[in-house]
């Protein structure tokens, strides 16, 4: 079985920023190498070969960019891990040479350097060659709504694009296709060829949403005179997503989770996003300094926008439980593995029907509501627990950060008898006022 073992260099200088070294360990197989990942040696975890993510008691703002940059380079860490792991799995075992760990690596930190490097009349050619070099200059290019550099998670959803599309064109035995061949037989054999799959509406009409940026960029940038693509559907449904109830979230709260200290923090950070209606990426950036007079402000990553919200009795018992900091960060794929194992012990386990369109048909399937839960569950059962308690729509929206009043109700969860009841009840209140 492979192992990677992680380091802090012991090189002796007066840079107070320390390399983190890998070692990759598999049979006869004992490599080394740099990762071009940096922090301060004291927060590197020698025994647990992670980075520390400090909470401070006092948070100024060299404090708060200090947990940024840790988060960040524990984020770029993890992913390297990942990539080396995958990279040795899909490798020939006889192609393994002395510097394979170090080509790995920098192939990951440097992709633009094994990018083929087309001249200028070559790119306008075919779809294959702008889409490559759509996704070498991804690292540079903005978000046309916020202005901001694109994520990684962007990038990544890219190349998933890119790799159905490789795929597809070896099904149908082509190498690649011409801007202009790119119409509607291309459309509704791509469409079946990911149905095939299996994956659902949703998915398939991400991919279609992402080939239509992709050419109309070609477009934008004289690569492509044929538009065809602008009339192709792109597939969206509404998916039956979960919350929990104020029931289920006081549920929760009563679990003694104190012999497992990695629930005991999920659970607490699932509290916090379920009362505060805060995204995971926002709320794991909020700092002390961000903590005042009762209310927590900051500005949402996604939409740019300031909220400002008002601490909730759960929310102020989890903060001084943590002397008001945040608990100890956790990556979002951790988090969601967690709160699953964390709502389960508390026995959250109604079975819950989900229609979904899958490989182009209708398919129900039943859950137990555990395995439904994940970081977005909290924000959306406070949205939805909000709109049940009949707080104005557009004052749990100035919290939640939605737009439009529309995207807020597609958003929440309210069934038919829910909103039964709720008018039940409205009519109830309305009678007694009137008495």
């Amino acid at each position: 079985m492979a192992t990677i073992y992680l380091s802090l260099s012991a090189k002796a200088d007066t840079n107070p920023q320390k390399e983190i070294r890998i070692r990759f360990k598999h049979g006869s197989i004992d490599q080394q190498a740099k990762t071009n990942i940096f922090i301060p040696a004291e927060y590197w975890d020698r025994e647990a070969q992670r980075i520390i993510i400090p909470n401070f008691r006092l948070m100024n703002d060299e404090k708060k960019q200090l947990k940024i940059h840790l988060a960040t380079q524990n984020e770029k860490l993890n992913a390297l891990v990942a990539v080396v792991q995958t990279a040795f799995n899909d490798a020939d075992r006889s192609c393994i040479f002395s510097d394979w760990l170090k080509l790995v690596i920098d192939q990951y930190n440097f992709p633009e350097k094994y990018e083929p490097q087309m001249e200028e009349e070559e790119k306008a050619k075919t779809l294959f060659q702008f889409v490559e070099h759509f996704i070498r200059e991804a690292p540079g290019r903005k978000d046309k709504n916020t202005g901001r550099p694109l994520t990684h998670n962007n990038i990544q959803q890219y190349k998933a694009t890119e790799k159905h599309l490789k795929e597809f064109a070896r099904s149908t035995g082509s190498r690649d296709f011409d801007f202009c061949e790119i119409e509607q037989p291309f459309y509704d054999k791509f469409v079946s060829f990911l149905q095939g799959k299996e994956f659902t509406a949703n998915s398939v009409g991400k991919h279609i949403r992402i080939l239509k940026l992709m050419l109309n960029e070609a477009t934008v940038q004289g690569y492509n005179t044929c538009n065809y693509y602008n009339s192709f559907h792109v597939f969206t449904e509404e998916i039956d997503n979960v919350y929990l109830t104020e029931t289920e979230l006081q549920q929760l709260k009563g679990m003694d989770f104190s012999n497992v200290p990695y629930l005991d923090r999920v659970r607490d950070w699932f509290l916090l996003l379920a009362w505060t209606g805060c995204r995971f990426s926002d709320l794991e950036k909020v700092g002390k300094t961000d903590i005042k007079d009762g209310f927590i402000s900051f500005r949402q990553q996604k939409t740019n926008t300031k909220v400002t919200i008002p601490l909730h009795p759960v929310v102020l018992e989890v903060l001084e439980k943590y002397n008001y900091n945040l608990p100890e960060p956790i990556s979002n794929q951790r988090f969601n593995e967690y709160v699953k194992e964390a709502v389960k012990l508390a026995e959250i386990n109604s079975v819950e029907q989900l229609t979904v369109t899958k490989g182009g048909r209708l398919v129900t399937e039943k859950y137990e509501k555990w395995e439904l839960v994940s970081s977005h569950t909290g924000r959306r059962s406070f949205c939805t627990n909000m709109y049940k308690r009949g707080l104005p729509t557009l004052m749990i929206m100035s919290i939640s950060g939605h737009k439009t009043e529309k995207s807020f109700l597609k958003y929440i969860k309210v069934k038919q008898n829910e909103h039964a009841e709720m008018m039940k009840k409205a009519w109830e209140d309305m009678y007694k006022s009137n008495k």
